[in-house]
């Protein structure tokens, strides 16, 4: 079957991606979730995506559904919290990891890398995908050197200047901010 659009690729793989994150994960309601997840993020990039390779194509969902099974399990929520069927029944285990001011840190620290990456995306769309793509949804760098026409050592340094070019905007940001 050659893959044309986005909704071949979804009905082609979605039980692919599903069967992954179950194998991973060991629950198919959140399987399928995950799974959902990762269709959403290739949707929004679908534009940079070759449907025509569906050796790549496959392996950027293997990748990205395992991704996601590892960001579910790195929820903090999941160490903290435990959920019964009557709402009465709710606890919060208590972690002492779980420092208030460590929390409001964070989460400023998340949207400043958001309004970084907005801004990115708006200004240099070709580095914004290509850091998207290998440190975000993990595709090596010589699949991503092969989509642009360029060389790896090429996708690595557009990387590393994408990030230095992000914190420097991020403590713009946080300057501004004072």
């Amino acid at each position: 079957m050659k893959c044309e659009n986005f909704n071949d690729i979804y009905r082609k793989y979605r039980g692919f991606s599903i069967n992954v994150a179950h194998q991973i994960i060991g629950d198919e309601v959140i399987a399928e979730d995950i799974s959902q997840e990762v269709f959403f993020h290739l949707y929004e990039i679908r534009e940079t995506l070759k449907f025509s390779n569906e050796k790549m194509i496959k392996s950027l969902i293997f990748t990205a559904t395992t991704n996601k099974c590892k960001d579910y399990f790195k929820k903090s929520w999941k160490k903290r919290e435990i959920y019964q069927l009557d709402e009465e029944s709710y606890r919060a285990v208590p972690d002492e990891r779980m420092d208030p001011e460590r929390i409001l840190f964070h989460k400023e620290e998340m949207k400043y890398r958001k309004l970084a990456l907005e801004k990115l995306r708006r200004e240099n769309p070709v580095n914004y995908d290509i850091l998207m793509k290998v440190k975000y949804f993990e595709i090596p760098p010589e699949f991503v050197a092969e989509e642009y026409g360029i060389t790896r050592n090429n996708v690595n340094n557009r990387v590393l200047r994408t990030k230095k070019w992000m914190r420097k905007e991020i403590e713009k940001m946080q300057k501004k901010r004072l």
